[in-house]
């Protein structure tokens, strides 16, 4: 109920909190509070609902505090990845190295998970473009997520460099409304999060293709950010985290099933629904010989799925410039139109869940302040790699490494975008002195 108000511009907070007030009004109405009798029941019974209600309202606040405080004791570190002319990988070899970043963060007790704040770590797999200057980002926890990432990437990536950033890039853009603009969109899943996107497998990029034959969907993206021009500012947010089961000793009230358990539902509901077109009941046809070969497909790409990694994802694009060259008409609709490629009617979509913008800007907010304060809000958020949802279907998506690898990897010579950056030489080896992950 409160997504559907939410497309029409209804706050679902704001409706919370008004039916929160219209049910206290009726209680009032309803049970005299006034009597000594009513006033000495709650009193004496204070004990036991007092707690209670204290505890679920702090809890969650408490779990952000202590995460938080053990985020920042990790520290965070920007790594940019210098490309060579020739690359000859797969997207094969990014999804072997997002593998090695799947780290559940297991607490081995609950002293860890609610005083330590131990959670998995977070990491931001970024593609952006400044001025039409195309680089690839990975912005990850200094603490053994950066060696385990340079690690692996070297070791997929022979020739690349890759490079601690000084500064980063996100210090070009401050939060200035008289000189910048901001416009942030947030993506997810149109579908059931374990129906998979068309990924890499679907372009046959992992196939031994010549390199002028092959379509990679990456290149799309690479394009839009290599036509911008000087002064705009366009940033691709992938930010991942390990899906993991969720229970008490992890910080969850409530138990949460593991993702495997939804793809044998999808799958027997796809094999119920061949079975009801056999109308013969002396003699029923078998059920895999009901299923036509768009469900076989779509069997087979669950069954592919279920066997890799899953990461918690929330996506998110900024498009960031200085007022006088400001260009949403043409620069959102090429944002929106990049995700198309990676899109299987047949399987799962990408599709907008937010935006810095209202339908209704008369009544939704007349006089522009909210959208001021969302988008100051995202531009933070970005530069901190958080992710706040805004709507009620903006809690982000679960996607395998071999979806993930697909968003983001190294093109090869595919991609002509002339402003992607290349290094004109190639690294015969890791550097000797880079730290190995334990």
């Amino acid at each position: 109920m409160i997504g559907f108000l939410e497309k029409f511009g209804v706050n679902g907070g704001l409706v919370l909190a008004g039916a929160g007030i219209v049910i206290i009004i009726i209680l009032f109405q309803f049970v005299d509070f006034s009597s000594s009798r009513a006033f000495g029941f709650m009193v004496a019974t204070a004990p036991i609902w007092l707690p209670i209600t204290t505890f679920f309202l702090f809890f969650e606040f408490w779990m952000y505090y202590v995460r938080k405080f053990f985020d920042l004791a990790q520290g965070r570190v920007s790594l940019e990845i210098l490309i060579p002319q020739d690359v000859f990988k797969s997207p094969v070899a990014m999804e072997t190295v997002l593998t090695q970043l799947y780290q559940t963060a297991s607490p081995d007790n609950h002293v860890q998970t609610y005083w330590d704040g131990k959670n998995p770590p977070r990491t931001g797999l970024e593609i952006i473009s400044d001025g039409g200057n195309v680089r690839f980002i990975v912005n990850t926890v200094r603490r053994k997520i950066k060696h385990i990432a340079e690690v692996h990437l070297y070791a997929q990536y022979p020739g690349i460099e890759v490079r601690e950033l000084p500064i980063d890039y996100t210090a070009a853009i401050r939060w200035d409304p008289d000189k910048f603009q901001v416009f942030s969109l947030h993506f997810g899943l149109r579908q059931p999060d374990v129906y998979p996107i068309k990924t890499y497998v679907d372009y046959e990029l992992n196939s031994n293709q010549k390199e002028e034959e092959k379509t990679d969907p990456i290149t799309t993206i690479t394009e839009i950010l290599g036509s911008i021009g000087p002064g705009e500012h366009i940033w691709f947010q992938f930010l991942i985290e390990t899906h993991r089961k969720g229970e008490f000793k992890t910080g969850s009230l409530r138990a949460k099933s593991d993702w495997k358990d939804d793809f044998e539902k999808e799958i027997q509901k796809i094999i119920a629904t061949a079975s009801a077109r056999d109308t013969n009941a002396e003699f029923p046809v078998p059920k895999m010989q009901m299923l036509t070969d768009d469900e076989k497909e779509k069997i087979a790409a669950l069954e592919r799925s279920r066997g890799k990694y899953p990461f918690k994802t929330n996506i998110r694009v900024i498009y960031a410039t200085e007022n006088e060259k400001y260009n949403p008409g043409e620069r959102i609709g090429a944002i929106i139109t990049s995700f198309f490629n990676f899109n299987d009617f047949n399987r799962n979509q990408f599709g907008l869940r937010w935006r810095t913008d209202f339908d209704w800007n008369w009544w939704q907010d007349p006089t522009g302040r909210k959208r001021l304060n969302w988008k100051k809000a995202e531009l933070s958020d970005y530069k901190k790699r958080r992710y706040v949802p805004r709507t009620g279907d903006d809690n982000g998506s679960i996607l395998t490494t071999e979806e993930l690898a697909t968003l983001f990897h190294l093109p090869g010579q595919v991609a002509a975008t002339p402003t992607l950056g290349r290094i004109p030489s190639t690294r015969g080896e890791a550097p000797p002195n880079l730290p190995t992950a334990n």
